[in-house]
């Protein structure tokens, strides 16, 4: 008996061994991250066999996904726009035919660069890249957005022949799914012959041969290797990579598709520099030749396609309603060729904002002797803004407690740090020495606002400006608010809408629904909710100062006999000239300036171009017929107090940048509260004075007047405006010594 129990024991402990040796290396997990494991493990089998069964069946278990049941999109009915009163001005279609050709008649040149630049692995791969798809997903979910590329050649034709631009992850998949299909039933060269023909390159071209009307007036046949290479840059983003609105974005995207090419082995190293230095050689067609309306109507035609995605937009039958106010459109364009109606004058760009809404009533862009000029200037268009981006040091300042009816800067020339030694002058070389900040406002001096902006810093000035409307990337530097960094005129009306508003952004939008063909009605296109970006409070007194610049400043010419504000802006050289502004219901922006190159504007109609001249005629032109039918109606300023603080800048009567010393001790009279009543005001014939209610004195300060009936332009004169200049954009943000000064007048 102890003989067998000692057995026993002995088996056991060699049973119980022989199990502990055969555990393995996961036995002392912890169970949770056996859990992890075994779900890790689970989904990789789901997804192996999802891989199989597409292989195999070309269809998802989850996914509907056919092509025998989908019907091919085409070139289909028109799409049609309605302005907001329901009248039908335009008509969206493509201005060129749309004309498929072979491959055989379209260069061998634009099929390689398009494999190139678009999908590499085309010859090799089946119709999805499984990896980009992943990276696509992966990116889409981290992000709550679809908006990852990865898609290949064959997975483009198939969302442009029978899905559309619907971004969603079910639709990412099951054009994946058919694009697989796709690829089995089709040899590659009918997946590229169909893809370069249907493909959208902007301009509403779609398909090479219309592509190749559109921007070269020449065949597809006849293309050469740098227009084959601009072309096949297009379709990943044709409104960004327009050759005919952004030259330089074109041409950096040509380099791109020759770099594929040259790595692709398509071409040689010479080829390659040859193509790189070759110019654009743009020769857009007379069938793409604008009507006045067409700049609104392609800004409209990229939103859709944006959106829906090129095939749902070609396929038509929309019907689309908009923002726009007819009639103030063509007054907006009227105004502008009454004003400039020479064939060699500058362009210009005018955009209307209803500051209630956000939404666009006006959206034209001229350019003179030029009816087929693509460039939609009015958006697309960014140039310096002048001394109209003052607002935004204004703005800044009056929200940190600076009183501008009291507050005083140096009047006088400004020379920057020493390593970087700008210098700032007004164009006549007079100065006013200590002066009022809505007297320098008014007068535009630009030496008392760089001084300003070294106080306040550049980069809270560019944190006001995005804030009320100016999406453009800004470098914050010192004299960003003499308007250094291109802007578009929709930004600008925008922003002046902003404090036309009480303070109140509304992002602007120009689409306000539009209507399938099955009856179904999009309205998601309106923005969402507005904000208030700066206090009600803030934005009256911004109003009052700007209000002087029209009643005795640099914008007298745009007097409109009612109440209104607004500021004049020219740019470094006299290359770019402005005037934003605004009444209680209507914002305006109107840019003028040669499109194609910074070019000095001295002698147009015998005069040199300053804010005040030809952007101010226009805007009172323009604003004088758009409210002929309103009642004039005065800023309502609500019920509210500014508590004025004690300030003594560091640079405000600091001579040059190294005299500037630091401030100690403010010596300056104590911080006042200015409380306003709710009411509305109209502004009388003759100057009024309104008091102001300060915590221990009333001051009375002078209130601009403006509601007399408007006066005639003012004559042309060749004697520029007294005040203001602005450095070079280069001189702000170099750390090279340099004593160049330059003078522009805002």
């Amino acid at each position: 008996m102890r003989i067998a129990s000692r057995w026993r024991e002995r088996r056991g402990d060699r049973s119980q061994r022989r199990l502990l040796r055969f555990r393995g290396p996961l036995a002392e997990w912890p169970r949770w991250r056996k859990r992890l494991l075994s779900v890790v493990v689970l989904l990789a089998a789901f997804v192996g066999a999802v891989a199989l069964e597409v292989h195999r069946s070309g269809a998802y278990f989850f996914v509907a996904c056919d092509l025998n049941r989908l019907q091919r999109h085409g070139v289909g009915r028109s799409s049609y726009l309605y302005s907001a009163d329901g009248t039908r001005f335009a008509t969206l279609g493509a201005p060129v035919v749309h004309q498929p050709v072979p491959l055989t008649r379209i260069d061998p040149k634009v099929s390689k660069a398009t494999v190139a630049v678009e999908d590499r692995r085309f010859y090799q791969e089946g119709g999805t890249d499984w990896l980009g798809v992943l990276r696509s997903a992966v990116a889409d979910v981290t992000s709550a957005s679809v908006a990852q590329g990865g898609s290949t050649l064959t997975q483009q034709l198939v969302r442009n022949l029978y899905l559309g631009g619907e971004r969603k992850i079910g639709r990412k998949l099951q054009e994946g799914c058919l694009a697989d299909q796709l690829a089995r039933r089709w040899t590659k060269a009918h997946v590229l012959d169909a893809y370069l023909n249907t493909v959208f390159y902007g301009q509403q071209a779609y398909g090479v041969q219309a592509a190749a009307e559109t921007y070269f007036s020449k065949p597809a046949k006849r293309l050469t290797l740098p227009q084959a290479a601009l072309l096949a840059g297009l379709p990943q983003a044709p409104s960004l990579y327009d050759p005919l609105r952004d030259p330089e974005a074109a041409t950096a995207r040509r380099r791109e598709v020759l770099q594929a090419m040259r790595d692709n082995g398509d071409i040689d190293q010479a080829s390659y520099r040859q193509a790189v230095r070759a110019p654009l050689g743009l020769k857009p067609s007379p069938a793409v030749a604008q009507q006045p309306e067409s700049f609104f109507v392609n800004y409209v035609y990229e939103q859709l396609v944006s959106r829906y995605g090129a095939a749902t937009v070609r396929r038509g039958g929309l019907a689309i309603r908009t923002t726009l106010d007819w009639g103030a459109q063509r007054r907006a364009e009227s105004a502008i060729r009454t004003t400039l109606n020479r064939h060699s004058d500058p362009a210009a760009a005018l955009v209307a904002i209803d500051p209630a809404t956000g939404a666009v009533r006006a959206m034209a862009s001229v350019v003179p002797g030029k009816p087929g000029y693509q460039f939609n200037l009015a958006v697309q268009g960014r140039r310096q803004a002048g001394s109209s981006f003052k607002l935004f040091v204004l703005t800044d300042a009056i929200a940190r407690g600076i009183d501008p009816f009291s507050t005083k800067y140096l009047s006088a020339p400004f020379r920057g740090p020493p390593n970087n030694p700008y210098l700032i002058q007004t164009d006549t070389h007079t100065y006013t020495g200590r002066t009022r900040l809505d007297e320098a406002t008014a007068q535009s001096d630009n030496t008392v606002f760089v001084r300003l902006t070294l106080d306040l810093g550049a980069a809270t000035v560019a944190d006001v400006a995005h804030r009320m409307g100016v999406h453009s990337p800004l470098r914050a530097v010192d004299t960003i608010g003499l308007g250094v960094n291109p802007v578009s005129p929709l930004e600008m009306a925008s922003a002046y809408a902003t404090v036309a508003a009480e303070g109140i952004y509304r992002p602007p939008y120009a689409i306000a629904g539009v209507r399938f063909p099955d009856g179904r009605l999009d309205r998601s296109w309106r923005p969402g909710r507005a904000r208030r970006v700066i206090p009600a409070a803030v934005a009256d007194e911004v109003t009052r100062v700007l209000e002087e610049v029209i009643a005795h400043g640099t914008g007298t010419a745009a007097n409109i006999g009612r109440p209104a504000a607004g500021k004049t802006g020219t740019a470094e050289s006299l290359a770019d000239a402005w005037f934003d502004g605004y009444t209680p219901t209507l914002a305006a922006a109107v840019w003028v300036g040669y499109p194609q190159a910074r070019v000095p504007m001295t002698h147009v109609h015998g005069i040199q171009v300053f804010g005040g001249t030809f952007p101010a005629r226009i805007w009172r032109t323009f604003m004088l017929a758009a409210l002929r039918s309103d009642k004039p109606a005065g800023f309502t300023q609500l019920s509210g107090s500014l508590h004025w603080r004690k300030w003594c800048g560091r640079f405000q009567f600091a001579r040059n940048y190294v005299d500037a010393k630091p401030v100690r001790r403010c010596t300056k009279q104590a911080a006042t509260t200015r409380t306003k009543s709710a009411k509305t005001t109209t502004r009388k014939t003759t100057t009024t004075l309104q008091t102001s209610t300060l915590a221990a004195t009333t001051i009375r300060t002078p209130r601009p007047t403006t509601t007399t009936p408007p006066p005639p332009p003012p004559a042309t004169t060749t004697t520029p405006p007294p005040t203001t200049t602005a450095p070079p954009t280069t001189q702000a943000t170099t750390t090279t010594p340099t004593t160049t000064s330059s003078t522009t007048t805002g």
